[in-house]
């Protein structure tokens, strides 16, 4: 997957009440709750010029229940001329590329406002598309939204989930309504293709099947810790034998008492899918004051997900906070491709989970090796990166036009050098990535 869903909702308690909005876009006066967030999505996206792509709005109720918004909330843009959301009647959240350039969108109500979200216009050329997950295995009348990412030609990449064409194999075994929310039909397989400006994702196989249940547990919890801030990476897994999607991670610092379902934590994660047999992972980072700490973590807190074992979702640790400042640490946090018949072009996030800045380094790529790359090895690309300050991420992309293959395993580094001293030195090199190209 390209991302975990990381974006947290809550944006703080207000007085607003809610009103649910049903599918004919009428309220539902009976049913009110506090609405103390708005999410925006894609949250970000990338339109050629002259193109239009539909956002959306998502209203996050004090119960963690979710709303359309769409169509009732006040949208607006920093840069009409470059992103232009004309608010009329059936077009809310429909923004228009009209030049080059960047703008930011918010949408609000009342005095809630979304985190600003950053739409690009361009004029680069598609390079191609990534789905997300790379499969799926559902129970009959369960859903999951998938996700599609465009890589462009200038090293952009966008969000295009509510911009592709979705295609289904087989409608009686799996649909998939425009935005990319796959329904679960009937037992069977099939496979879905996301297809934009004559650019095809590889396809992704669908599984349906009935009886089956997955399990939610905590794989491992680490904590990177400077000064008073704290980052801790939850890693979860599903060991059961079918895909968990739409389930909520909850995380509490120094509980009184054992938290149980239904309790919110200090802070709570969203998730949208989560394979059988595989993981998905959770990063958070908050301060704490200097001393020992427990920190508790509880998944599917609101019991949406029917699991084989309801008993094993929560799990205690413990941290202890110095208060003194760590040196930095770079992690590789992303790591994918797109490919044609002729080139093979990688995407690649870095971030410095550590306490302080660092100046230059590089980042190498491996397009076909069977071996871990070695911390003094020269990629068959690298990029030097000027600095990359304490918590902060940057991307990088790489381009192969002449040197790329039918299947290969790619691997990416980090500081191949060793120039920086860092506080985990184990966490430089990711891979291998398995590629394919189409011939």
């Amino acid at each position: 997957m390209i991302r975990p869903a990381l974006m947290l909702l809550v944006l703080g308690a207000c007085t607003d009440k809610l009103l649910p909005i049903d599918e004919t876009g009428d309220t539902d006066n009976e049913q009110t709750s506090e609405l103390i967030g708005i999410l925006v999505t894609p949250q970000r996206v990338t339109v050629p010029l002259g193109e239009e792509v539909q956002l959306r709005a998502t209203g996050l109720r004090e119960d963690r229940s979710t709303v359309d918004l769409t169509a009732v909330v006040e949208w607006s843009s920093t840069n009409p001329d470059v992103a232009l959301l004309t608010g009329n009647l059936d077009q809310e959240g429909i923004v228009t590329g009209q030049t080059v350039g960047s703008a930011t969108v918010v949408a609000g109500q009342g005095a809630i406002l979304s985190p600003p979200v950053t739409v690009t216009v361009t004029q680069a050329e598609l390079l191609g598309l990534i789905v997300e997950p790379a499969s799926v295995s559902l129970e009959a009348g369960d859903t999951v939204q998938l996700r599609a990412t465009a890589a462009f030609s200038d090293g952009t990449r966008s969000d295009a989930a509510s911009q592709v064409r979705w295609i289904t194999g087989s409608g009686a075994v799996a649909t998939i309504e425009l935005g990319g929310l796959l329904t679960a039909v009937a037992s069977g397989s099939t496979e879905v293709v996301a297809e934009w400006q004559g650019h095809e994702a590889d396809p992704l196989p669908v599984t349906v099947v009935s009886s089956a249940e997955p399990d939610l547990v905590i794989d491992t919890v680490t904590f990177d810790t400077s000064g008073d801030e704290v980052t801790v990476t939850l890693r979860i897994r599903n060991s059961g034998n079918v895909g968990a999607s739409d389930y909520w991670a909850d995380v509490f610092i120094d509980p009184e008492t054992t938290p149980q379902p239904g309790d919110l934590g200090n802070q709570y994660f969203p998730l949208f899918y989560t394979e059988a047999g595989d993981t998905s992972e959770v990063v958070w980072t908050f301060t704490a004051t200097a001393g020992d700490h427990s920190f508790y973590v509880l998944l599917d807190s609101d019991d949406s997900v029917e699991e084989s074992n309801e008993s094993n979702n929560g799990s205690s640790h413990a941290f202890s906070v110095s208060g003194e400042i760590g040196g930095p640490n770079l992690v590789l946090t992303y790591f994918d491709y797109v490919a044609d018949s002729e080139s093979i072009f990688y995407v690649i996030d870095v971030a410095n989970t550590g306490g302080e800045d660092v100046g230059e380094f590089y980042i190498d790529m491996w397009v076909d090796s069977e071996e871990d790359p070695t911390a003094s090895g020269i990629g068959d690309q690298f990029l030097r990166i000027p600095g990359l300050a304490a918590g902060e991420t940057t991307s990088a992309d790489f381009l192969f036009e002449d040197e790329f293959c039918i299947y290969c395993f790619s691997w990416a580094m980090v500081d191949t050098n060793a120039e920086v001293e860092e506080t985990d030195e184990s966490d430089n090199i990711v891979g291998p990535l398995e590629v394919e190209s189409p011939f």
